[in-house]
Parts: C-alpha cells; structure tokens; sequence
C-alpha cells in the first residue's frame, strides 16, 4: 500500500468511526453502556489507525 492510499484509507476508517460514536451516543440512552460502547469504539479504531500510520511512512 502506497502512502497516498494508507493516507486516504486512515481518514475514511477514522469518520466511520466518529459516525459510529455519534450514533451510539445519540441512539442509546443509558449514558453509561453509551460512554463504554464510545470507549471501546475508540479502542478498536487505534488498530487500524496506527497500522496504516506505519504503512504511510
């Protein structure tokens, strides 16, 4: 994978996840199972968001 690509796919991945996080935080209304459901979105989007920041170096 090129730069340019690791570039472009980390952005799409990182607004499909702010999308999900905004959706589970305006979709559930128990603000904790919300804010621990945000939390392991955020956990899951670091794999693929450093995996493609080494691949764009």
């Amino acid at each position: 994978m090129d730069c340019n690509k690791a570039k472009q796919a980390n952005i799409v991945i990182s607004i499909v996840f702010a999308l999900a996080m905004l959706l589970t935080s305006y979709f559930i209304a128990d603000k904790d199972l919300s804010q621990n459901i945000v939390f392991i979105l955020i956990i899951a989007w670091f794999v693929p968001f450093f995996y493609l920041s080494n691949k764009s170096k």
